[in-house]
């Protein structure tokens, strides 16, 4: 008597006919014994993917492919096909082949997943068919071109941001300063609050100036470079000279992150504001210091500070330095007034992450 689960003409034409399109197919497919890694089965592109002729590695296991197989492909084909055999939803992973002769590393779309088999009904035990000992299926893909034009669009959509990023910062420095204008021109038709809007323009211009660094750079803003432009800012603002000591190599290095540009620019402005306001005749010195682990910036002025003076005394306000108080961070920063001899100094000290270091 026949058995009816012997294999066919037709099963064997449908087998054959399988196999010819799986040697065919683009994908790279591959099929591992579930113990010990051995290769059972794999068609062309598998090779291509293994770096070497499949006739090479059929019946061997993983661990005792020769050495022309890169060594990190096999490490990764044996982590992979120890989790599939432990995860019945298999693994996918990106696999990195070394550049070939064209120079262009190859990378590949993989999955493996575990597969069993019906066992014959001649070796099935009474009740029913069984299962064999599971075998793993990798399947790979080469999506070099996919990958790059992704990652092209991906640096496109990077690259449009950073400009409409730019565009945008430029406008609200504009903006800015065209209010700091109006502001200008309402203090000389109304002197009697001349003072309050000139206090607001420099408020408004520091601010710009943190803008209109990002429009060319973007991201962290240079704390030296910040400082010079509030320096300046502030010279126009009240017609008085201001000398600066911010042109050390060692200080370009030192960078603000984008929440801490305006705060650090208003303190500055506020600063230096104080300074002309409240200090002598005399020079103004805007300096930067590396000092323990961060950095500190000094306001030099000739004058005395009244008897008793202590900051700490000071309450948080809109203007001078209750807003400088107000708007350093607490943990990474800290605020001194003291006397120098002839001269009051004003130092902040900012240390990471308030402030960095790049390099």
């Amino acid at each position: 008597m026949t058995d009816p689960m012997a294999p066919g003409p037709r099963d064997a034409r449908v087998r054959f006919s399988l196999q010819h399109v799986v040697d065919a197919a683009p994908l790279a497919i591959a099929v591992f014994d579930c113990e010990g890694h051995v290769l059972v089965q794999a068609n062309h592109a598998a090779g291509l993917f293994f770096g070497r002729p499949v006739s090479a590695l059929a019946g061997v296991p993983t661990a005792l492919w020769p050495a022309e197989v890169d060594a990190d492909l096999r490490m990764q084909l044996r982590e992979c096909l120890d989790l599939a055999a432990e995860s019945p939803p298999g693994v996918r992973r990106d696999v990195v082949r070394p550049a070939g002769d064209d120079g262009v590393a190859r990378v590949w779309d993989t999955r493996f997943v575990s597969i069993a088999a019906e066992a014959s009904s001649n070796d099935a035990p009474a009740g029913g068919a069984s299962i064999e000992a599971a075998h793993l299926l990798m399947i790979a893909n080469d999506v070099t071109e996919l990958r790059a034009a992704e990652q092209e669009r991906f640096d496109a959509a990077i690259a449009q941001r950073g400009m409409l990023v730019q565009e945008v910062h430029h406008r609200i420095k504009n903006n800015l300063q065209g209010v700091a204008g109006l502001l200008q021109q309402a203090s000389s038709r109304f002197p009697q609050v001349a003072p309050i809007l000139t206090e607001a323009v420099g408020q408004l211009q520091a601010i710009a100036q943190v803008y209109g660094m990002q429009v060319g750079s973007g991201g962290p803003v240079g704390l030296s470079g910040l400082l010079q432009a509030v320096a300046q800012a502030v010279q126009r603002t009240f017609s008085r000279a201001i000398e600066t000591g911010l042109d050390d190599a060692a200080l370009q290095a030192w960078r603000l992150p984008e929440a801490e540009a305006i705060p650090v620019a208003l303190t500055a402005n506020e600063l230096l504001t104080n300074a002309i306001k409240h200090g002598a005749d005399g020079v103004i010195r805007l300096l930067l210091r590396q000092d323990e682990g961060g950095v500190a910036i000094e306001i030099h002025n000739a004058g005395r500070l009244r008897p008793g003076f202590d900051i700490r005394a000071v309450p948080a306000g809109a203007s001078g330095l209750g807003l400088v108080r107000a708007l350093l961070p607490r943990r990474n920063a800290e605020l001194a007034l003291f006397q120098q001899g002839d001269e009051v100094c004003t130092r902040v000290r900012l240390r990471p992450p308030a402030v960095r270091r790049d390099g």
